[in-house]
């Protein structure tokens, strides 16, 4: 099938509804408000370089989503943006099996898979849940194909509480500060709190990060680790910063401390004049 640049022929239509009605707006933001509707027009008005059919209704002819993904590859392989009514169908298919299939799938351009996991998403699929965590115990993927599974793990909801919890004692360092970025939605869970608090204590390098989780977590059992550090002869001005929050937040007041010593302090005062006199 012929590779058809959908943004290229709705760039051709915009750019001639500009000229043709650029006296009716006073401010380009307004004529930009109207965009929306100028694509939506599109979408649904027959063109003949579809042989009549309209560039929103032009994917229904496919009902095998398996070929939709190829078709899809295609456009990425060619440098042509994915056409939205292309996603639109495959999302309207729901064929989880194919969509989870393809975003496995590391031969194929990146772009694919986080359209098929974005995808996975929109239909709100939990086929996807078992692969997802054990891609962040692992961690040997690219860093966006990751990140977008874990946002999916995010919106799966409760059902990912006990699998993360178990996986999360077979993860290495980033694979437990993944896993505890979904669980710490999950405050009252005594087995998160523990994890989060082991964490605080024990990886000095992310001591910001998972004051943050206990902080999220609403447990003031926290308090004694987190100002223990606030008052320490180690901790720099930057995590203090974040610990301190943690502390207000968990209904208590952290140290008062002289940071005039501390590089991070200084670099942060710095910027601070400089955009005082600008």
């Amino acid at each position: 099938m012929n590779i058809i640049d959908f943004d290229a022929r709705f760039t051709e239509v915009l750019n001639r509804w500009i000229e043709d009605n650029r006296g009716r707006f006073r401010r380009p933001e307004d004529m930009e408000d109207e965009v929306p509707d100028v694509y939506l027009r599109w979408l649904n008005t027959p063109a003949d370089w579809l042989e009549g059919c309209a560039p929103g209704s032009y994917f229904e002819r496919f009902s095998d989503s398996a070929e939709l993904c190829k078709l899809m590859c295609e456009y990425i392989k060619e440098g042509v943006p994915v056409p939205d009514p292309l996603l639109d169908r495959l999302a309207e298919l729901g064929d989880e099996a194919a969509l989870l299939s393809l975003a496995k799938d590391k031969s194929l351009p990146c772009e694919a898979r986080m359209n098929a996991i974005e995808l996975l998403r929109q239909i709100e699929s939990t086929l996807p849940m078992v692969d997802f965590i054990r891609w962040q115990v692992e961690r040997d993927d690219e860093d966006d194909i990751l990140d977008n599974a874990l946002e999916s793990l995010r919106q799966m909801g409760e059902g990912v509480r006990a699998p993360a919890k178990v996986a999360f004692l077979a993860a290495g360092p980033e694979g437990k500060e993944a896993l505890l970025d979904v669980l710490a939605d999950y405050p009252g869970d005594e087995d998160v709190f523990r994890f989060a608090l082991e964490q605080f204590k024990t990886t000095r390098d992310k001591r910001a990060l998972y004051a943050g989780y206990l902080a999220k977590l609403d447990d003031d059992h926290a308090l004694e680790a987190l100002l223990d550090v606030a008052e320490g002869d180690d901790v720099t001005y930057t995590d203090f910063i974040e610990i301190r929050s943690a502390i207000e937040r968990l209904g208590s007041e952290a140290p008062v401390r002289d940071w005039s010593g501390d590089p991070s302090y200084q670099a942060f005062k710095r910027l601070q004049r400089v955009s005082a006199k600008n």
